[in-house]
């Protein structure tokens, strides 16, 4: 019995394991039993520089501290070969979004990233970030510029 409730307790203390859910694309918002958002600003950062229409750029994820979840939803394009610890999936378009696959803790995740072909204005890329089960933040838009850094949105 001690076992399964001590099983239990390290469960609920992580991300989820294998993702952020389908039904966590409409609002960035991890389903975590209700658990509420920090108050405090995002300590995470989107980086990556400038963009150019139809060429793979690196976005990096990174930030005051190790996390175990995250989400990426692009507004508009595609993200690319998700690397070791991350999956693609469609929210609205095939590819759109990019997630933990696991819950280990890890400093930082960069993904390649694919603005479309007619791109011209700015980028939004939602980003929500678990540091674990009960300690998340609410999504924060990064905004990508053709001709300059990501800014915070």
């Amino acid at each position: 019995m001690l076992a399964l409730v001590v099983l239990s307790l390290v469960a609920v203390s992580q991300a989820y394991p294998t993702g952020a859910p389908i039904d966590a694309c409409a609002e960035g918002i991890p389903n975590h039993h209700a658990q509420a958002a920090e108050l405090d600003i995002m300590p995470f950062a989107l980086t990556g520089g400038a963009y150019s229409p139809a060429q793979p750029m690196q976005l990096t994820l990174s930030g005051a501290g190790r996390f175990r979840g995250f989400q990426m939803k692009a507004s508009v394009g595609t993200f690319l070969n998700a690397p070791a610890g991350t999956q693609l999936f469609r929210c609205l378009n095939n590819a759109d979004t990019v997630t933990h696959s696991d819950n280990s803790a890890r400093d930082s995740v960069t993904v390649t990233y694919l603005p479309p072909a007619n791109a011209f204005g700015p980028i939004g890329i939602r980003v929500t970030v678990v540091q674990d089960f009960d300690v998340w933040w609410n999504p924060e838009v990064f905004i990508l510029q053709r001709n300059g850094d990501v800014i915070t949105g």
